[in-house]
């Protein structure tokens, strides 16, 4: 391993691969297994972060592994010139550059487990010994340098399960991933990125959710949407980077069973893509399924959704309002939904959102897995898309975006309250989960300030927008969550407080 003395002084780890740690003393050393783990240790990563990986064409370049402590004043101390984007002291690590077609990113893992995603810094040019530029041919990222400790509270459990997608604590790793930039898709714009990814992995289509299949993958065999015309249907609509059956799969079947009865059956849901249109453009795919069904065909609709579902929802009662009579919407639920919006799809705060998401996916709440990986999935592209730099067209991020153009014209008239119903929570981790919430109270000011939340949406939200064409939504019509019940974003559908909710509201 090689030495880190706390200066500026540039260290050499082999392979092109050089470490500048002012502040820092300890050691470094490039490592060959996942997040650089090593023969006849325990693997620091689990099946579930590997198999995702693989499924967005990201493999390890190579990983570095510190073991240091902050030297007196502290990491930037002993004349520590480097900064991060934030202003916090940094540490730099310069790759070998794999040529335009080949993006990079590193993913931190700090001491306390907290995973976080940095993308490479401009190219500069410079002599190869300057500690402030890259070399030519490198690729250079600057990272936090401070170092974290692990939290455990009395009584805790430990800080992380056997379920963690990434099980390392106690160590800072940098591990730089590589994935491939299609040819065609070299400058091109986020959305339409996004959009290629979306039509193989997030395809358009209603789907059968009824007792039997709401927790299993859409086949494609098809879905018979002739008998939702006979009468009152149930859909389900997912939220952001999702599927149907991982957002709602951990509803009890007991639940799914009475609303099947109370709807004669007719409970659907909509698969959809979620970055590269917005929800109206999702309103009007499913009025055209609708069309589809024949020529005079119509459905009448009560709604439950998740996240950026709500805003489909909304959208499609005003789509609905405006087809003729094809699609009526009644009762909506909204879970999580961000009807005010989120400060995380501030374009400023994007970087803000992969990492909490990141972090909140390697908490693994309970229920089932696809939660997880479907999430992640998404998770990742979006970092690929960060990495290009084509950020600025992701529609169905942007619709979220507070103040923003789709939610300040999303309504033409106001919706009657008393259809509306709304589940929030305010989210503060318990137990292990506290150990490993250790986000910067700094990145939360920014993006939450004093608002309660859980972890990705604010909670007063959901069941309320401000303005002549907004809403409240009645206590008596409410649940919200208190921060002792630890549900986080995606986490809704494990608690029994919902499931009750669901068959209290929706009468059929």
């Amino acid at each position: 391993m090689a030495e880190l003395d706390g200066s500026t002084r540039r260290v050499d780890l082999g392979r092109g691969v050089v470490i500048t740690a002012p502040g820092l003393r300890g050691r470094a050393a490039l490592q060959e297994g996942a997040l650089g783990g090593r023969s006849g240790e325990p693997e620091r990563t689990t099946g579930a972060w590997d198999d995702a990986l693989g499924r967005a064409g990201m493999r390890q370049l190579v990983a570095v592994e510190v073991e240091a402590a902050e030297a007196p004043g502290g990491a930037g101390g002993a004349g520590g010139e480097v900064r991060t984007g934030a202003g916090e002291p940094g540490l730099v690590l310069d790759v070998p550059d794999l040529g335009p077609t080949r993006g990079q990113v590193l993913l931190l893992v700090d001491e306390a487990g907290v995973p976080s995603w940095h993308y490479p810094e401009p190219a500069v040019g410079g002599a190869v010994d300057d500690a402030s530029r890259g070399g030519a041919g490198n690729v250079r990222f600057v990272v936090p340098a401070a170092v974290a400790t692990p939290r455990v509270e009395e009584g805790a459990d430990a800080p992380v399960g056997d379920r963690s997608l990434i099980t390392l604590i106690g160590k800072k790793i940098l591990s730089v991933l590589v994935y491939p930039i299609l040819d065609d898709l070299v400058g091109a714009a986020a959305r339409v990125i996004a959009g290629r990814w979306e039509s193989a992995r997030r395809p358009t289509r209603l789907r059968d959710f009824g007792p039997a299949v709401y927790g299993t993958p859409a086949t494609g065999d098809g879905f018979d949407t002739a008998g939702l015309t006979s009468g009152r249907a149930l859909l389900f609509v997912h939220g952001t980077f999702a599927t149907s059956h991982g957002s709602f799969g951990a509803l009890p079947r007991a639940t799914m069973e009475a609303l099947a009865t109370r709807y004669g059956g007719r409970v659907f849901a909509l698969d959809h893509p979620s970055l590269s249109v917005d929800p109206t453009q999702n309103a009007l795919e499913l009025t055209r399924l609708v069309r589809a069904i024949g020529p005079d065909a119509s459905v009448d609709l009560d709604v439950v959704c998740h996240s950026r579902g709500g805003l489909v929802a909304r959208a499609l009662a005003e789509v609905g309002a405006q087809s003729g009579g094809r699609v009526t919407v009644g009762r909506t639920v909204f879970v999580a939904s961000p009807n005010s919006g989120t400060p995380l799809a501030d374009g400023e705060h994007m970087g803000a959102w992969v990492d909490r998401m990141t972090a909140l996916l390697n908490l693994v709440p309970p229920g089932p897995w696809t939660v997880v990986t479907d999430v992640l999935d998404g998770v990742l592209e979006v970092v690929k898309i960060i990495g290009q730099g084509a950020l600025g067209g992701l529609p169905g991020l942007a619709s979220m975006r507070p103040g923003g153009e789709f939610l300040g014209g999303i309504a033409t008239a106001a919706p009657d309250p008393s259809r509306l119903y709304a589940i929030d929570a305010d989210f503060e981790p318990t137990g292990s989960l506290a150990t490993l919430w250790q986000f910067p109270e700094s990145v939360l000011d920014k993006v939450f300030g004093d608002q309660a939340n859980d972890g990705v949406v604010p909670s007063d939200g959901v069941g309320f927008v401000d303005g002549p064409l907004g809403f409240r939504v009645s206590e008596d019509q409410s649940l919200r969550l208190k921060s002792d019940a630890g549900t986080w974003h995606c986490s809704f559908f494990t608690q029994p407080r919902v499931a009750e909710a669901l068959t209290t509201w929706l009468p059929g």
